[in-house]
């Protein structure tokens, strides 16, 4: 069983399911309501219609269910991901991680996105200058 798992996620890096957590602010300056639901529209597409949409304080939380890899196009969930990240591109930075976890005997990889607002200011970004250490 153990050399099972270690195969599918370290040799054939091939997950069984794909799994999707995706938080969007909805602050005023943010993008427009209709660019949201665009974005939601085209994850339940890459998602096959498989997801929930919770309204948060100040934040909409989009979470998928687990899908086989055949069901999911990867070339088009990175093209949402591009898009959303130039919606809040002048506000946040977009965090994005990657977990692997077993869930029912199958190995299931699940991405957590989040646009997350930085510490320094955009100009302040910017004008700083670049460390001379590595």
């Amino acid at each position: 069983m153990i050399l099972k798992r270690l195969w599918k996620r370290y040799v054939r890096n091939r997950p069984d399911d794909y799994q999707a957590y995706i938080s969007l602010p909805t602050e005023a300056q943010e993008p427009t309501l209709r660019e949201i639901q665009q974005i939601i529209e085209d994850i339940e597409f890459v998602f096959e219609a498989r997801l929930d949409v919770y309204a948060r304080v100040k934040r909409l939380a989009i979470v998928t269910d687990q899908v086989p890899i055949d069901g999911v196009d990867s070339a088009a969930f990175e093209s949402v991901l591009e898009r959303l990240e130039a919606l809040y591109a002048d506000t946040h930075s977009l965090a994005r991680i990657e977990k692997w976890r077993w869930s029912n005997d199958r190995l299931v990889k699940t991405y957590v996105i989040v646009p997350v607002k930085p510490l320094f200011p955009k100009t302040d970004r910017q004008e700083r200058p670049k460390s001379v250490v590595g």
